[in-house]
């Protein structure tokens, strides 16, 4: 930007000083920055829209977390062993949500905790098929979360590595 201004400089000073013409040319520099770092409001608009790429896992996540809470409900006596494991879940669960932010859609498919548990006949508890089912969930959990991880970019390598490492510990737990 390049500004020409007449100043005179002598007795008859018609014009306007120096000083004064720098003061009104960086004020309105000034006030000119900040406008061009705004987005419109359409801009905005699409930019939310744009779904954040974490939102699969994060569903994934509370597949697993709604298979945990069903197989404790359906049988308690797991708690003690699978309470942990839950509840590493929905820390990851609350962990990725913080994450993605305003970018976190709704669900895709229905209520995770909708999942079944095997039973025994009669109702009674069948624990080894249901450690089982969990182990195969947490195992292919596992590979999505190390999957996850190396797709990532790097400023959130470390919550989804921390995440990754949880579920293959879930695994030798399982195991």
């Amino acid at each position: 930007m390049v500004l020409t201004v007449a100043v005179r400089m002598g007795e008859e000073r018609r014009g306007h000083s120096r000083r004064t013409v720098l003061r009104a040319a960086l004020g309105g520099m000034a006030a000119a920055v900040p406008l061009t770092a705004c987005d419109s409001p359409q801009q905005a608009a699409r930019r939310q829209q744009i779904p954040d790429p974490l939102n699969p896992f994060y569903h994934d996540t509370a597949a697993l977390l709604g298979r945990y809470e069903a197989t404790i409900a359906a049988q308690p006596g797991l708690t003690a062993r699978l309470g942990p494991l839950r509840d590493a879940h929905r820390a990851h669960l609350q962990a990725l949500a913080r994450e993605i932010g305003p970018g976190l859609s709704g669900p895709s498919t229905g209520d995770p905790s909708s999942t079944t548990v095997p039973t025994g006949s009669g109702g009674a508890s069948n624990e080894p098929a249901t450690l089982a089912t969990l182990l195969a969930a947490e195992k292919n959990s596992s590979e999505a979360a190390r999957a996850a991880c190396l797709r990532a970019p790097s400023y959130r390598a470390a919550l989804l590595g921390s995440i990754a490492a949880a579920r293959a510990s879930h695994v030798a737990v399982l195991s």
